[in-house]
């Protein structure tokens, strides 16, 4: 069901997740290309091609074959064939739905390592714990170690979710999907939705002593990092695009794995929730608006606003054949992307990669980062990850002259609120707070 909702949204984006490792020397191709071999039997759902019928859908699996999963490329300068290779679409109707590319500069002798994996197989967490998964495989090759094949048994429904859950959180969760608020008001950008023209990415890195800071802001004011980049985010629309709205809508992600044992779900899989926060516009103060959004996200934690959409959703697939499901999705879709509806905003924090699951024989990535989707004009979203306590934030979509000129603008305005708002204000190592 997750992974349907995720063929739905390719409607309005290519709906893609892309992971780049960059690594100051050069990977062993062959025990890569090995522990890619095994990795893609462990997960069939990479050979896995998406079949649409009348009344319902489904994974077809085929044999996998690693020559076209994995790719090779040598190069003089790599960043052009980076740029290229992160922008190479995924049908779910064809298989592989990853692909791995190995660049190699053969000026500088460093490799640069690409997964570029389709949403409709698993969210960015999974693709994370893949990216672990292959340098733990790796140094097994490395090591000799002998793999036993086993039978595989799917573990991606939210069946698994909903079992683990008692009554009373099942009746919980329904009470709150009853409370929510279906539509709202939000920022309004200029955009041109009918120009789909130079798909790419705009990246940003924060400094990793900006983000000491920005981590030792939130927990001076009893807020999450993810909370902090919320109030940035919020405080940046606020700026570029003032209204007279009562309340502006934001949305962001979370990871449904909170709720489940580590077993009980495949290593690519979809288990990320959507939630959407109205913030009053009379609230101008940054610390206030922090504040607030800390406050509406605790509330949503404590009482597992993340479980409130699937009950419905599941509902719904159960009732409706699946191609007019669909065409409701895509209907929806439509009224975005002709301008009649605003999206809110949405940002999403991929967490921390981290750096000691990255083990390939010793070598470490130098920088590591994970880039969201390329999205619709009208659509706008911002993909957060952090390595080595530097942040990384990139924004994908078709860079018409209005839409880069937006997006350079949003990206000039965060930089300057999180030097103004805590930058500003934070001493380096402020006292009582650890690093």
């Amino acid at each position: 069901m997750w992974d349907q909702m995720q063929v739905f949204c390719k409607h309005i984006a290519d709906h893609q997740i892309r992971m780049i490792l960059k690594f100051n020397s050069m990977l062993n191709d062959s025990l890569l290309r090995a522990a890619i071999e095994i990795a893609i039997r462990q997960n069939p759902i990479i050979f896995a091609k998406f079949v649409e019928e009348d009344k319902h859908a489904f994974w077809r699996f085929s044999r996998s074959e690693v020559d076209k999963v994995f790719l090779y490329k040598e190069c003089n300068d790599p960043e052009p064939v980076l740029n290229k290779t992160i922008l190479e679409r995924i049908e779910s109707s064809t298989e592989p739905q990853l692909f791995i590319t190995l660049i190699r500069s053969k000026r500088s002798k460093s490799d640069i390592l690409v997964l570029n994996c389709n949403h409709a197989i698993t969210d960015a967490a999974g693709v994370k714990n893949f990216a672990y998964q292959l340098a733990e495989l790796y140094n097994d090759v490395l090591n000799n170690l002998t793999f036993i094949e086993s039978p595989y048994h799917p573990m991606r429904s939210l069946t698994v979710l909903s079992n683990d859950l008692k009554f009373k959180q099942k009746l919980d969760v329904l009470k709150v999907t009853a409370s929510n608020k279906k539509s709202a008001p939000t920022f309004h950008r200029p955009i041109k939705v009918d120009q789909l023209q130079n798909p790419d990415f705009k990246i940003y890195s924060v400094a990793p002593a900006a983000f000491e800071r920005i981590r030792n802001f939130g927990k001076q004011h009893g807020a999450t990092i993810n909370d902090v980049l919320l109030s940035l985010f919020y405080k940046t629309f606020k700026s570029l695009l003032p209204n007279v709205n009562e309340t502006n809508r934001l949305s962001y992600a979370s990871d449904l794995r909170v709720f489940m044992a580590a077993g009980e779900y495949d290593v690519l899989s979809n288990f990320s929730a959507i939630h959407n926060i109205d913030i009053d516009n009379s609230i101008v103060v940054f610390e206030d608006i922090v504040k607030e959004i800390s406050r509406q996200t605790t509330i949503r934690k404590q009482k597992k606003y993340s479980l409130a959409d699937f009950p419905v959703i599941a509902m719904l697939f159960k009732v409706m054949p699946y191609n007019k499901l669909k065409n409701v999705f895509h209907k929806q879709f439509d009224t975005i992307k002709e301008g009649k509806l605003h999206a809110a905003p949405s940002l999403t924090n991929i967490g921390v990669i981290e750096e000691t699951k990255l083990n390939f024989d010793g070598m470490f990535p130098e920088n590591a980062y994970v880039l969201g989707g390329v999205n619709h004009p009208a659509l706008f979203q911002i993909a957060v990850s952090t390595y080595k306590k530097q942040m990384t934030i990139s924004i994908g979509t078709y860079f018409n002259d209005t839409n880069k000129a937006f997006a350079t603008k949003f990206i000039n305005e965060f930089q300057s609120n999180i030097n103004k708002e805590i930058v500003g204000k934070m001493p380096e190592n402020p006292s009582g707070l650890e690093n």
